[in-house]
């Protein structure tokens, strides 16, 4: 099976804080598409970016609404930094 294209929307966080924006991921296969949303683009003052995949909040944690592993991970990883970075260069 092939990796799926991905494409990735950025939506800026009108908030202050270390969370930039959120990112919709959509995961596009041969057969259909998968659609993710509510990733995070975290930023910390000295710190590299990173993202923050969905989650709920419960009464004394978080629970992943989504997890990955592996290369999928990765390139959806990268594909959300990329999107940021390419909206960061743009404004």
């Amino acid at each position: 099976m092939s990796e799926p294209q991905i494409e990735v929307e950025i939506r800026p966080s009108a908030k202050p804080g270390p969370t930039k924006a959120y990112a919709d991921v959509r995961l596009i296969f041969p057969d259909g598409e998968l659609r993710l949303i509510g990733f995070g683009v975290i930023k910390q003052p000295g710190k590299s970016s990173w993202v923050g995949f969905p989650e709920n909040h419960g009464q004394s944690q978080y629970f992943p609404v989504v997890e990955a592993k592996g290369r999928i991970r990765e390139s959806v990883i990268k594909a959300i930094l990329n999107a940021y970075d390419e909206l960061q260069r743009d404004s």
